[in-house]
């Protein structure tokens, strides 16, 4: 059933699923970082080992805590951070990655048999509306400063749509770094990831294409706390076997500690 009343929403209300990492290496203002493999609660995820067709995710170690309804739908209902810093924290579900690019190759690395989207978009379908890419380092790079190529189905089903990072690319980009990409005019998101291309090489390390869903965001001003509820925060619907985990936009260059939890109602 669909929860249509706040007597309803408050008798579907779960426990609080708590998170506190401390965001190291040092952030750079304006640059987004994943916090999936940061040490804390929960515990630190591992770099994406799937291979360069990449997998659908249910679950993945690293996520906030997330159970499916035993029956009905689930809904965000509160979704509260503090940070040492100010910044904006982002609650995304991760819906796809892959691994096994090559980070030091400069011609086309397509995804040979690309695995598509689970049915997680803002429509809980597989179009992909409302679904992102991002190149993610999981583990930090060499020299280099790279343009990053996406090339991509989009949610009307045209292949070979292609994008670049909205945010520059560093040398030396730290462990979690995000580099969100950007869409073609017209797309309303990504369907299936097809293929990557660096601009050149960034010597060592390794990334993951990441294809994920924003589900809230937080402005957080330095150690005073934010939240939004299931009203403010849009009555945003959590498809089953969603896996929430958080990107942090610092305004500062600084390590910064970030805490708070998030809330659902199932029913």
């Amino acid at each position: 059933m669909t929860i249509s009343t706040m007597d309803g929403a408050l008798a579907g209300m779960q426990y609080p699923r708590e998170f506190i990492k401390t965001a190291t290496p040092t952030l750079v203002a304006g640059r987004p970082a994943s916090l999936l493999y940061l040490a804390g609660i929960p515990e630190a995820g591992v770099a994406p080992t799937p291979g360069i067709a990449g997998a659908a995710l249910t679950s993945y170690g690293g996520q906030i805590p997330f159970g499916n309804p035993a029956s009905g739908l689930t809904y965000l209902a509160r979704f509260q951070a503090q940070a040492t810093i100010a910044g904006t924290l982002l609650l995304c579900d991760r819906l796809w990655h892959n691994s096994g690019m090559t980070i030091t190759q400069t011609t086309t690395q397509t995804f040979t048999g690309a695995v598509g989207l689970p049915a997680r978009d803002v429509s809980g379908s597989t179009l992909g509306v409302g679904v992102y890419a991002a190149l993610e380092i999981s583990s930090s790079t060499g020299a280099g400063t790279p343009t990053i190529t996406f090339t991509y189905t989009n949610a009307a089903g045209t292949t070979g749509r292609t994008a670049s990072n909205v945010v520059p690319t560093v040398a030396s980009s730290a462990l979690g770094t995000f580099y969100p990409i950007g869409l073609m005019v017209g797309d309303t998101g990504v369907q299936k990831a097809e293929a990557v291309q660096l601009s050149a090489s960034w010597s060592s390390g390794t990334m993951t294409v990441v294809l994920y869903r924003v589900l809230a965001r937080l402005e957080l001003q330095a150690q005073q706390g934010n939240a939004i509820d299931l009203i403010t925060g849009g009555f945003v619907r959590l498809f089953d076997n969603t896996v929430p985990f958080l990107v942090f936009i610092p305004n500062t260059t600084t390590a910064t500690a970030i805490n708070g939890h998030m809330i659902v109602t199932q029913g």
